[in-house]
């Protein structure tokens, strides 16, 4: 145990040049009980260490950390909790006990509502989908005591999810683990039922594309989907149309819609915030594309709000949810009948049900087998280059190269589906 005169150059030496390995604790020789504990990266904390009267052994308080409390006023802090015990008290176990109360009386639903309002959607452009994942949680254990809920729970939820759908119990896991850590972070937990605890599913990379029969037999299915929304059916077309990511097109708002009559100049320009890369992305509309957001449209001014562009059931939420195209796939398929024209494809998609993302991967390949250069490829997906001039130089929009590129996939899909 270093004991040493700190001052405030000494403090700074430490954090310059932390420790090689381990923590390192150094106490003030001038305030008994007064603690930093430097780590290797140089980050540092501030502790207490006393001894209560009621004859415990000792307790140890957090202060807090270096960036954010000088040596002049944890030593004011140090004082400030050295008169409550010699008066009787313990400060960190007050502490416990009002973390303890209320962690009893914070339920899993109002946790989950604080993690959203308060960490995801001002921190997460995909908040709506932590906000999806956790409904079966919250279905499970929403008027129960968060504290109360075990590692047990986490793993029968997280088998019984995974029976279903593995990759589902996958995600509900990490956005589980997320929660849980933000909670004992901000001191509304003591701890978290899911630390360590390895995924339940195992995932295998994503490849499947569809062929061209079984586009046509999806495409015709979606023109009279029994049970399916327009809206879900032609958002899903429009990922077949124009490649772009499923929670983008089911989150469009018509203020993004550009020159929609103009066949010359149709665009769909998603801002910053609504894309993968945080960075806008223009999509010209040939046709096909214009003639579905035309479709939707025309829907809007009679039910819509003057937003969206794929209006939800839900009052709760403007636009259609991305998980409501899931389902809304996965249910068009199981509708399928395996006879029929195309059987073998019929068969197939009943056997190997693609997802939202497979459609856009399906006009990805589809592009690259009708001869379209990477980089026109990559512009229509808005997949940017990692290095430092793809990020943040080249700024050109290959509007002319992407608009040929889709123009030359609708031309093959309306072969198809004519």
């Amino acid at each position: 145990m270093a004991v040493v005169n700190m001052t405030a150059a000494f403090i700074r030496s430490l954090t310059s040049k932390p420790p090689d390995s381990g923590r390192v604790e150094y106490w003030d020789s001038l305030t008994a009980g007064l603690c930093l504990r430097v780590s290797p990266t140089g980050q540092g904390t501030w502790t207490f260490r006393y001894r209560p009267r009621e004859g415990a052994g000792f307790q140890r308080i957090t202060l807090g950390k270096l960036n954010e409390l000088t040596l002049a006023e944890a030593r004011e802090r140090v004082l400030r909790h050295r008169v409550a015990v010699s008066d009787g008290g313990d400060p960190q176990g007050e502490r416990k006990a009002r973390r303890h109360a209320a962690s009893q009386a914070l339920t899993f639903d109002g946790l989950a509502q604080r993690y959203l309002n308060e960490y995801a959607k001002p921190n997460k452009k995909s908040w709506r989908n932590d906000e999806g994942y956790l409904k079966r949680p919250q279905a499970a254990w929403g008027a129960r005591a968060a504290s109360t809920i075990t590692r047990r729970n986490v793993i029968a939820l997280l088998d019984a999810i995974r029976a279903e759908a593995p990759v589902s119990a996958n995600r509900t896991h990490t956005i589980l683990t997320t929660l849980f850590n933000w909670a004992v972070e901000g001191e509304l937990l003591e701890a978290t039922p899911i630390a360590g605890l390895k995924k339940r599913a195992r995932e295998t990379a994503k490849e499947r594309v569809l062929s061209d029969p079984e586009i046509r037999v999806l495409w015709q299915k979606l023109d009279g989907a029994g049970g399916l929304s327009d809206d879900v059916a032609d958002a899903l077309k429009l990922i077949l149309v124009l490649g772009q990511r499923p929670g983008e097109v089911a989150g469009a708002l018509q203020s993004e819609l550009i020159k929609l009559g103009d066949a010359v100049d149709a665009r769909w320009e998603i801002p910053a915030g609504r894309t993968k890369a945080g960075r806008a992305h223009v999509v010209p509309l040939p046709p096909m594309g214009m003639e579905l957001f035309k479709r939707a449209l025309s829907r809007r001014a009679i039910d819509g709000d003057g937003q969206s562009v794929f209006a939800s059931k839900f009052t709760s939420r403007k636009t259609i949810a991305r998980h409501s195209l899931s389902h809304g796939l996965s249910r068009v398929i199981q509708r399928l009948p395996v006879d029929g024209p195309d059987s073998e494809a019929r068969r197939s998609l009943k056997e190997s049900p693609p997802t939202p993302h497979d459609l856009r991967r399906t006009l990805a390949t589809g592009l690259a087998r009708l001869g379209v250069p990477r980089e026109d490829r990559k512009a229509v997906l808005a997949h940017i280059e990692g290095d430092v001039h793809g990020q943040h130089y080249d700024k050109y929009e290959r509007l002319r190269e992407k608009r040929s590129a889709l123009v030359t996939w609708e031309e093959h899909l309306a072969a198809l589906v004519k």
